[in-house]
């Protein structure tokens, strides 16, 4: 009934009386959060659709929050005797009644282990994981009668919108998947000087609850100057190595989820969100990075399509502009505000005409880079999250940068080494499912063999060739050796030698 209202509304004010008096996603949002849980999650998620929503709808839907009352003590009782098959006095030593903290999903309760431990108990709220699939089921057979009389809206895709909602509800609803996210983050980071993940408990983790070591420190409002900033620097790095290097990163850095301990290391909290990111989008992602901070427009577009977001019948000219005004706007201004989620939602935002469909870890990526820059401006507003990306030089991917060619060259060289062996497994294994190809009879003669002879050395000379390109463009990229001007003296070398063996090659006849 309340959505039907709300259509009727918008009808009404926005297109029989062309009144404007309230925006209607401002309605759309008071609608959402009057029907509880389920819907505010919604909003939320399609807050972050740039590839669907204005600017400013997405603004409205963002500041959803789902306000809810911590459920009674006798049934967190419950739930946790239920889950671990006994009372919890045979578990805990103490067992605090008085929520820590509740939210929509689930709320926190103190407790202590029989040897002293001190934990916290997240206890799943009951009924929330059936009352989500009900109200998706209802939401998912309304999206399916509007797109059958309205036609047009299925080129939002919202029943998938629906369907990729409800799959992250059952996630966030199983506490043994986060459960293990936080095992596998504390193993990431066990020993760490910077970053610290409270543990979960071993045979104490069900769908329901889940018990993990209590830890505290400093909310990051009114840290001293130095603190802060040194706390900002350890995020941004922490969260470089997560999306980077492990490819598996914490998907909900605000401020009430991270915490500052008091030997100066991070604390990340919640993992009910997290975000993978493969090889191909690691790659595709660390190209934008760069073609990004050296205000490269072309190579920021190639990275873009490089994502594999969008489909055959895509305008690249649609992007182009865009990213040369986006460009040209960062270039205006420090480097401090500089915004990599802003430039991803506004080339999704370009894209809204196209064939752009983001998929889920993507939308979580674009999400936790919002929120992580904003809690690193409320730790230190002057600290340049693009700084202290390209302080990360350890690997060659985030020199500094010195020109547009000579970045880009090593790095596309490199990608292609590393995406070589892997191709050319792929096509040895489809050339082997042919049998077929395989069973010839081959009667070998001098000429025939001489002419092997000589392909094997034109390929053993292709391959000395592709690594002086490869290590050419590192020893570029590193600037090791004697120098000649700017340029790396064993680098020219290596090219020159690598162009000589190329036009040999070229020329030779097989």
């Amino acid at each position: 009934m309340a959505l039907s209202g709300f259509l009727l509304w918008v009808a009404w004010h926005r297109g029989l009386m062309r009144c404007d008096t309230h925006r209607a996603a401002d309605r759309f949002a008071e609608v959402l959060q009057r029907l509880g849980t389920t819907f505010v999650k919604l909003g939320q998620h399609l807050s972050l659709r740039a590839d669907i929503l204005a600017p400013d709808a997405q603004e409205a839907l963002a500041s959803l929050q789902a306000n809810v009352a911590p459920f009674p003590p006798e049934q967190a009782v419950q739930e946790v005797e239920a889950a671990l098959g006994r009372p919890w006095q045979q578990v805990f030593a103490r067992f605090d009644m008085h929520a820590l903290a509740a939210a929509s999903i689930a709320q926190i309760h103190r407790a202590a282990l029989p040897d002293g431990t001190e934990v916290v108990v997240k206890i799943r709220r009951p009924g929330a994981a059936e009352q989500a699939e009900t109200d998706m089921r209802i939401l998912r057979r309304i999206v399916l009668v509007m797109q059958g009389l309205v036609p047009s809206l299925r080129r939002w895709g919202l029943a998938a919108i629906v369907d990729e909602v409800a799959a992250n509800f059952r996630y966030e609803m199983n506490l043994s998947r986060e459960a293990a996210s936080v095992r596998r983050f504390a193993d990431a980071w066990r020993g760490s000087a910077d970053i610290v993940i409270p543990d979960v408990v071993d045979g104490l983790c069900t769908p329901t609850v889940m018990v993990q070591q209590f830890s505290h420190g400093a909310h990051l409002h009114g840290l001293p100057s130095p603190t802060a900033v040194a706390a900002a620097g350890k995020l941004v790095d922490s969260y470089v190595a997560q999306i980077f290097r492990d490819g598996f990163f914490h998907g909900d850095p605000h401020p009430g989820n991270v915490f500052v301990m008091d030997d100066g290391r991070i604390c990340l909290h919640d993992f009910g969100i997290v975000g993978r990111v493969d090889g191909n989008m690691r790659r595709a992602l660390v190209a934008f990075a760069l073609a990004f901070v050296e205000q490269d427009a072309e190579w920021v577009v190639d990275a873009w399509l490089d994502l594999g977001l969008l489909g055959d019948g895509t305008d690249r000219a649609v992007f182009v502009p865009v990213v040369r005004a986006l460009v040209a706007d960062c270039a205006q201004r420090p480097l401090k505000d500089w915004s990599l989620s802003g430039a991803l939602a506004q080339l999704v935002a370009a894209g809204r005409t196209q064939e752009v469909r983001l998929p889920r870890d993507l939308l979580v990526l674009t999400r936790t880079l919002l929120l992580l820059e904003g809690t690193v401006r409320l730790l230190a507003p002057e600290f340049s999250i693009i700084e202290a990306i390209s302080r990360h030089t350890t690997t060659g991917v985030f020199d500094e940068p010195k020109s547009a060619a000579s970045q880009r060259l090593p790095y596309e060289l490199g990608n292609a080494a590393h995406a070589l062996p892997s191709l050319m497994a792929r096509r040895l294994h489809s050339v082997l499912r042919q049998g077929d190809l395989l069973q010839l009879s081959i009667k070998p003669d001098a000429r025939m063999l001489s002419g092997i002879d000589r392909l094997g050395r034109r390929v053993a000379l292709a391959l000395v060739t592709l690594g002086l390109y490869i290590a050419s463009s590192l020893l570029m990229q590193h600037g090791v050796g004697p120098r000649w001007g700017d340029m790396p003296v064993l680098a020219l070398l290596g090219y020159a030698l690598a162009i000589r063996f190329t036009f040999s090659i070229a020329r030779s006849r097989g």
